[in-house]
């Protein structure tokens, strides 16, 4: 099984002691099978969605138009600290100019979503049948003392793709040069 090759010379990084003689989940009954597909799927619908957001937005007019309402609300604050009443009433006239500015982020920004969103969440439930929702896929590194759960804090499929989710959006987002700062 090429995959158990692959995984075995990942675990030999972990702390088993000898991973010739240590089976693929290190001990732990976790099938690291799964939990690296699931990794592998966070990383792909990133992927993808990083991709849809490159090719169908605007990036340089939504960081033009960021840069104009972090610019006016700066402005705005400064204006309503020093309690010039004037230059507020002349902001606030420019105020439904930003607004529309926002609404068309937000619309570019939603057209990808809207693109991927049923065909991500049948990947998703493709993968959660197959590895099974409640199957343990990681254990977590220390125990949470404060809401008295004690040791160990097992991951499940939904938590897990949710941690590796959030863990790789926003590399690859800047690899994709998709920040507006």
């Amino acid at each position: 099984m090429p995959i158990a090759e692959l995984l075995s010379g990942l675990v030999s990084l972990s702390s088993c002691s000898n991973p010739a003689t240590v089976p693929i989940n290190c001990g732990t009954g976790i099938p690291l099978e799964n939990t690296f597909l699931v990794v592998c799927e966070a990383i792909g619908v990133n992927l993808l969605y990083a991709f849809g957001r490159r090719r169908f937005t605007n990036i340089e007019r939504m960081r033009r138009y960021n840069a104009e309402m972090k610019a006016f609300r700066s402005e705005m604050s400064e204006a309503t600290k020093s309690g010039d009443k004037a230059k507020v009433e002349k902001l606030k006239k420019k105020q439904q100019q930003m607004q529309k500015m926002q609404a068309e982020i937000s619309m570019d920004q939603l057209k990808p979503t809207l693109m991927f969103m049923i065909p991500l969440f049948g990947v998703y439930y493709l993968v959660r049948l197959f590895v099974g929702a409640s199957t343990v896929l990681a254990i977590g590194p220390f125990p949470i003392e404060i809401f008295n759960l004690g040791p160990p804090i097992e991951i499940n499929f939904f938590w897990w793709y949710f941690i590796c989710s959030f863990t790789f959006s926003g590399v690859i987002s800047r690899l994709f040069g998709l920040t507006l700062d």
